[in-house]
């Protein structure tokens, strides 16, 4: 036979190619037969299902919640109300079905970044018979095993995944500091009242190691006993409370009450046509009347009221800060907002976390100008009482305000609010300024650990009675020897400026601090706001440099110098422009996976504390020496003074009563540029 096809095919050589042909075809049937298509299963089972679960991660959730329940607890209560729990639920009993249906089972918008999945509070804790119902927030975390790549390339556009797996979008996230992590989610939990934190904890373990492939991630839950509810529970009233609210009650009355009898003594007066000073001056330091008369106290012509209008142009970026801090610091369903700013934000927001420089600038600039005079006059007090005088005055003129903060923080404010955040926000920051409110009392805050810090604003000010205290030194040293105080000065702006350079190139430190995800999310942990945003030696410049200003212009003005309004404005405009180009610089060191040049942060780092004094720099003398023409009214505002004057009050009671607003929701709130500015 084989010799029969060999002469047809010696004889046809056409037929060769037929039979060739025919055979590659028939052996592509038989795989196609074997596999059902033409694809290579082999290496979509090494790259895919070796590596990636055939289950989404919604359904898994729902595999080991679906019924779940507290009753293999080692706890002997919990494991009786779990029992009481399940027999009811069976019966459809109206508490038992509330208690099911107050936490999701099968979580959404995991991909989008919906990583609170935050159930119904109420309707959780509002159980109170036959059981308590107490709501938890635990915390369940996806771990990839070591040696599995789960990354994938990014588009610019966030909504473009292209082909990449689903999964690869929450085990392939998890190191990106820029993005909110996929793999970390916040689950509630309604559970009976005698059950702890570590009875859900052991149960919730178990539930996912049993239901998910541990052998393609790790799951990690954590549930911390701050972060479980019942509707009784409620921080302490103790004795430091009732101190502090009777104490703040009779302040009150005592000032209702000197404002009564001002009312009644200036009614008098006013019948009477009586003139001359009136008694009780003491008294009527508490009068409304008496601070509404000194807050609106206004001179059209007092060339300070330039500070006031920098102070109020200053404090709103700042509040704004702390707005978009204390919303991204809590639960948000919308991360995508947070995260394009990352990508495609202002530079402004990414670089903005010296916006505190121009109050150390205008700081320094006001020292000089109410010292100088005082330190010139004839006195025959000693050196040190000289020079302490000023700083006592300066700090018993903070403390009411700060102390009264400080108190209202540790004793007032946890019992406020209620929430699901309420104890992990408002209790941990109580217990901290109870614990350390003495390294306020001595401004010390700023080199105490971040995680040990009462009041958010403590550090700033810490820093200003250091840079105070030091200028204070400078001022009497210049007028008593013009030549060693300038030499004086001059070494210390030179420190001021070679110090943070030094320290960042010589530790490998970022030249910049930067919102990056998890300092929004929890700052108290970022070590590096120890090192270099909170320590007032790295950032001394602005206050000095505004020290030194004041001289300047104060020369200036008595030399009458003066500039051409053209030379006024140009110059404001092409020296804010390189200042803040200077400035948005920064914005470079978020590029991912972008190399670490020591000598670049080194010189960014001192360089970003003297982009505001520049700019500081031409509009003090500028106005001083020239004025602003038109631009002046600005500065003659009565409204903009009295902002002004209470800016101190505003930059110590803003961000608690924003995060005490914000630590009450309930909900993920919906994050947009509107949000930021109405919510």
């Amino acid at each position: 036979m084989i010799q029969i096809y060999y002469l047809i095919i010696m004889s046809r050589p056409s037929l060769l190619t037929i039979v060739l042909f025919a055979s590659v075809s028939l052996l592509i049937g038989q795989l196609q037969s074997a596999n059902g298509d033409g694809t290579d299963h082999n290496f979509q089972r090494d790259t895919t299902a070796d590596l990636i679960p055939g289950t989404w991660l919604s359904d898994l959730f729902y595999r080991a919640l679906a019924n779940f329940t507290l009753g293999r607890a080692d706890n002997t209560a919990c494991r009786r109300q779990s029992a009481v729990y399940e027999e009811h639920l069976s019966n459809h009993t109206s508490w038992a079905v509330r208690m099911q249906e107050s936490w999701d089972r099968y979580p959404v918008g995991l991909l989008a970044g919906n990583t609170y999945q935050m159930g119904v509070y109420d309707e959780c804790v509002d159980i109170r018979y036959p059981i308590k119902g107490q709501y938890c927030l635990s915390e369940i975390k996806l771990i990839p095993p070591s040696g599995r790549d789960y990354s994938f390339k990014r588009t610019v556009d966030f909504d473009d995944f292209g082909n990449n797996h689903a999964w690869k979008t929450v085990l392939g996230w998890a190191d990106y500091q820029d993005q909110v992590q996929r793999n970390v989610f916040h689950l509630a939990v309604c559970i009976p009242g005698t059950c702890s934190a570590l009875d859900l904890q052991t149960s919730l373990q178990s539930q996912f190691d049993e239901a998910f492939p541990s052998e393609q991630f790790k799951t990690v839950v954590r549930v911390d006993p701050i972060m479980c509810r019942v509707r009784e529970d409620t921080y302490p009233y103790d004795t430091p409370y009732y101190v502090t609210w009777w104490t703040f009650s009779l302040l009150f009355l005592l000032c209702c009450g000197a404002t009564l009898h001002h009312f009644i003594r200036l009614s008098y007066q006013q019948n009477t046509n009586e003139s001359g000073e009136m008694s009780g001056s003491f008294l009527y330091a508490f009068s409304f009347i008496e601070s509404i008369k000194t807050l609106w106290k206004f001179d059209r012509n007092n060339k300070l009221n330039m500070v006031h209008t920098l102070k109020v142009m200053t404090m709103l970026p700042i509040i704004f800060g702390h707005k978009i801090f204390i919303l991204v610091s809590n639960p948000i369903s919308n991360p995508k907002f947070i995260e394009n700013i990352y990508l495609n934000g202002s530079a402004l927001l990414l670089t903005g976390m010296n916006i505190v420089d121009p109050f150390f600038f205008l700081s320094g600039f006001i020292v000089y100008k109410n010292l100088f005079r005082e330190f010139k006059k004839p006195k025959a007090e000693s050196v040190w009482r000289t020079l302490s005088l000023p700083i006592i005055k300066r700090i018993i003129r903070m403390l009411p305000a700060y102390c009264a903060m400080m108190a209202i923080t540790a004793h007032i404010v946890p019992h406020l609010g209620d929430g699901p955040l309420w104890p992990n926000k408002s209790w941990e920051e109580a217990e901290i300024c109870k614990n350390y409110w003495w390294t306020n009392l001595l401004f010390i805050s700023n080199f105490v650990d971040i995680k040990h810090q009462c009041l958010h604003m403590g550090w700033y000010l810490s820093s200003d009675i250091q840079f105070f205290i030091i200028g204070v030194i400078v001022v009497y040293v210049y007028t008593k020897n013009p030549n060693y105080g300038i030499a004086l000065l001059g070494l210390i702006i030179g420190l001021s400026i070679s110090v943070p350079f030094i320290i960042t190139f010589l530790t490998g430190r970022d030249g910049m601090d930067k919102f990056l995800i998890p300092y929004l999310l929890y700052p108290r942990n970022v070590l590096s706001l120890n090192e270099s945003y909170r320590p007032s030696y790295m950032r001394a410049t602005p206050f000095f440099v505004g020290l030194a200003m004041a001289r300047v212009v104060e020369k200036l003005m008595e030399r009458k110098v003066k500039f051409s309004q053209t030379a006024v404005h140009g110059g404001i405009f092409a020296i804010c422009t390189l200042t803040l180009w200077t400035q948005f610089y920064g914005a470079v060191f978020y590029t991912r996976d972008r190399p670490y040049y020591p000598f670049e942060h080194a010189l960014y780092s001192t360089i970003c504390h003297c982009t505001w004094p520049v700019a500081g720099i031409w509009i003090t003398i500028s106005y001083f020496t020239s004025g602003f023409g038109q631009l002046e009214n600005l500065f003659r505002s009565r409204f903009v003074a009295i902002m002004g004057k209470l800016s101190y009050s505003v930059s110590l009671v803003n961000f608690t009563v924003m995060y005490t607003s914000q630590s009450s929701q309930r909900l993920p709130v919906q994050l947009s540029a509107l949000s930021n500015i109405c919510v």
